[in-house]
C-alpha cells in the first residue's frame, strides 16, 4: 500500500513510537514541516500576547473583568523592548521582524508563535516536564505555511496573513533549537494551517523520552547553549545521580535504567 505524508500515529506511548515518527518525517523530508511542542495538550495554537490568562483582571462597577488584547498595547510594548534591549544584545538586529524574534525568543508576548524544524527539539519541549504534569504533553505537525522573504524589512504588524519566519542565526539559542516562528496576524485566534495534526505523548512516557532524548545529545545543555542551560541541566544530571565518569572513583548509579521520576521533573 502507497505511504502518504499526512498519515502517521496521533499518539505516542513509548520511545519507539517517536522513533518511527522520526522515520515518518525522514521519508518524506521533501516537505516543510514544522513541529511544536507542548507540555499541555489541550492548549490551543494562539501566540502569548493574545491570549486571555496573559493579561490581569480590573474591577469596574463592581464586576471584574480581564485587561483585552489591544493592538495599540502590543505595539507600545514592542517599542518598549526595542528601547531597552539594546544594553542586553552583542548585535542590533536589521529589522524589525527581527527584534521580533529576539523578544519572542527571550520570553516576551509577541504575535509570534515558536516551531521548530526539528521533530525531536519539539519532542524536548512537550516532554521537559519529565512526567510529572498532569495529562498528555503534545507535538503539533503542520506545514504549507508561506514563508516570510528573508530580506524582508516592512513593519512585522502590517502582514495580513500567517507566514512562516525563519530568522538569522542571531543568537544561539534560536540557532540551538532549529527556530522557526510562524507569525499570527490576528493573535486572539487559533492559527489554522493549511495542514494541523496533534501528536499526543503519554504522561507515562514522558520521562523516558526525556532520558532517551538526553542520551540522543537532546538536553537543556544543548538546546539553551549558555550558562543557565548548563547548570539547569547539570542539576537534572545530579538530581538523578546520572554523574558516572566523572566521580573520581567512577562509581555507576545502581538506579534502573527507565526508574520513573518520585516527584515532579523542574
Amino acid at each position: 500500500m502507497e505511504r502518504s505524508a499526512e498519515v502517521f500515529p496521533d499518539r505516542i506511548t513509548s520511545w519507539a513510537d517517536l522513533a518511527g515518527l522520526v522515520e515518518h518525517f525522514s521519508y518524506f523530508n521533501g516537505h516543510a514541516w514544522l513541529f511544536r511542542g507542548v507540555p499541555v495538550g489541550t492548549h490551543d495554537l494562539i501566540p502569548k500576547i493574545g491570549r486571555e490568562k496573559i493579561r490581569a483582571k480590573k474591577e469596574k462597577s463592581g464586576i471584574w473583568t480581564r485587561v483585552p488584547y489591544r493592538l495599540e498595547d502590543e505595539r507600545a510594548l514592542f517599542s518598549m523592548f526595542i528601547q531597552q534591549a539594546r544594553a542586553h544584545l552583542s548585535a542590533s538586529p536589521q529589522s524589525n521582524l527581527e527584534w521580533l524574534a529576539i523578544a519572542q525568543h527571550h520570553g516576551m508576548p509577541t504575535r509570534l508563535l515558536d516551531w521548530t524544524d526539528s521533530l525531536l527539539v519539539a519532542a524536548w519541549f512537550a516532554v521537559e516536564r519529565g512526567g510529572g504534569g498532569q495529562g498528555d504533553s503534545a507535538i503539533w505537525v503542520a506545514r504549507g505555511i508561506p514563508s516570510i522573504p528573508l530580506d524582508y524589512a516592512e513593519d512585522p504588524f502590517s502582514i495580513p496573513d500567517a507566514k512562516c519566519y525563519r530568522p538569522p542565526h542571531i543568537s544561539p539559542r534560536i540557532a540551538a533549537q532549529g527556530s522557526v516562528f510562524v507569525l499570527c496576524p490576528e493573535p486572539t485566534k487559533e492559527l489554522k494551517p493549511p495542514f494541523v495534526r496533534k501528536v499526543l505523548i503519554a504522561p507515562s512516557v514522558e520521562f523516558t523520552i526525556k532520558k532517551r532524548l538526553n542520551a540522543c545529545g537532546v538536553n537543556r545543555r544543548q538546546l539553551f547553549p549558555d550558562l543557565e542551560g548548563l547548570t539547569q541541566h547539570l542539576a537534572w544530571m545530579y538530581k538523578h545521580d546520572w554523574l558516572a565518569g566523572y566521580r573520581p572513583d567512577s562509581v555507576s548509579s545502581t538506579a534502573p535504567a527507565d526508574s520513573s521520576p518520585s516527584e515532579t521533573e523542574e
